[in-house]
């Protein structure tokens, strides 16, 4: 099942007056040290108005799952926003929300950084690399779910870009690693026509409990230039490292046009190569990986503008080579997905899918070979909302979450033959 994203606070609306006098006092702003963090001029091409991802973990150490939200606000070409609110379950799937009290970044993702045993938050921030939000349970000695910024690790370039992360045990030495994944020109910029490519790099974790975090990380040069509006994690050719499938789109100017998505295999010590295949024609917007034939390898459903698609891995079942992919047959109807989800919805052993849009996310089942037919179910919010899916009042049953900042949220619950309802 795939799960990813956020932090940050709340920032306020930008009118285009400001923008403008914002750019010509931005010099004299940045001298007296008066520039706020919480504004940016971006470049963030068929970003949209919204763009949220979500992380699920047991932040305050009470059994289960709380949710990250992560959202990024465009309100015109120039400005952006973002923020981030800690979902917090106090069982049931009951949520209250939380601002986490740092400033925004571009994302965040969950995961025991300092091997203490509860879960940290690391935030991408652009040019500035990544920041630890450390939980304040377990080593720091202080309440679980508290949070309170740490370290920070610089880019191993400092290009102030849009971007993601995703968090796992690249080089398998059992600590949570670090792996940036570069989005959409320069997060910051006075040229409109600057075309500074994207960078993507991992962070290779050696916290020490005396020094900290490890200042290593290194360009992925295999996604040199590229721009991925997303990217999954996961095991495609089962040799028991990591890989990389990229989500890419074509940006509107840069070195890399080429919207094709991408396999980055790991060598097993966090060190990326292209594999060489080149996988559709238009840009993708979401990916998951997951067993989708029931054989034992990793299959990816991808969304774009268009709808949804599966790629079939070529091992076991297919004879081939695990970590290739060729195209299904099965095309998954729907306009814009922002967000793809493969969990066992209905009970029966085999992944379905969950495709979301700006407005509405709808299940698909899985036969257990890859055939997928819609339910027709909707889940319905607006584009100010993200969604997760996971087992949000533990009955082993993974439910339907979504919330718009912290102002609102709805939980629909899997009643265990995969119909859904809210809560009474």
């Amino acid at each position: 099942m795939q799960m990813r994203s956020g932090v940050g606070t709340k920032s306020h609306p930008v009118r285009l007056l400001g923008i403008l006098l914002g750019i010509l006092a931005l010099p004299a702003l940045v001298g007296l040290g008066l520039f706020s963090s919480h504004m940016w001029l971006v470049m963030t091409d068929q970003a949209g108005t919204f763009h949220h991802t979500t992380d699920l973990a047991d932040l305050d150490g009470d059994g289960d799952l709380d949710v990250i939200l992560h959202t990024v606000r465009t309100e015109s070409e120039f400005t952006a926003f973002s923020g981030a609110t800690l979902w917090i379950n106090e069982g049931n799937g009951h949520f209250v929300a939380r601002d986490l009290e740092e400033d925004g970044g571009w994302d965040s993702a969950a995961g025991d950084v300092d091997r203490d045993g509860d879960v940290d938050l690391v935030t991408f921030r652009g040019g500035a690399g990544l920041r630890w939000i450390l939980n304040q349970g377990g080593a720091q000695g202080g309440q679980s779910g508290q949070f309170r910024v740490d370290a920070r690790i610089g880019a191993p370039e400092g290009r102030d870009q849009f971007g993601s992360i995703l968090l796992g045990d690249l080089n398998n030495d059992g600590q949570v690693d670090g792996l940036v994944i570069g989005c959409c020109g320069r997060a910051f910029t006075l040229d409109p026509d600057d075309d500074t490519p994207n960078i993507s790099w991992v962070w290779i974790n050696e916290w020490d409990s005396r020094d900290g975090v490890a200042p290593h990380s290194s360009v992925v040069s295999a996604l040199d230039g590229l721009a991925m509006r997303a990217a999954a994690l996961g095991d495609v050719d089962s040799d028991g490292d990591q890989d990389l499938f990229a989500a890419v789109i074509a940006p509107r100017q840069g070195r890399n046009t080429n919207p094709a998505d991408r396999v980055i295999v790991n060598d097993g010590s966090g060190n990326f190569t292209d594999s060489g295949q080149r996988l559709g024609e238009i840009d993708t917007t979401a990916v998951a990986l997951g067993d989708l034939d029931g054989d034992g390898d990793l299959d990816a459903l991808v969304g774009s503008d268009r709808g949804a698609v599966v790629w079939i891995n070529q091992g076991r079942a297919q004879g081939g080579q695990e970590g290739t992919f060729a195209p299904s047959e099965q095309k998954i109807s729907g306009g814009k997905t922002s967000a793809v989800f493969l969990a066992d919805l209905d009970s029966d052993g085999d992944l379905d899918a969950v495709v979301a849009g700006p407005r509405q996310a709808a299940i698909w089942w899985n036969d257990g070979q890859m055939a997928f037919s819609e339910s027709g179910q909707r889940f319905r919010y607006s584009k100010r909302y993200g969604v997760a899916i996971g087992d949000f009042n533990d009955d082993g049953r993974p439910d339907v979450f979504a919330a718009e900042g912290s102002s609102d949220h709805r939980v629909w619950f899997n009643q265990g033959d995969g119909t859904f309802q809210t809560a009474p």
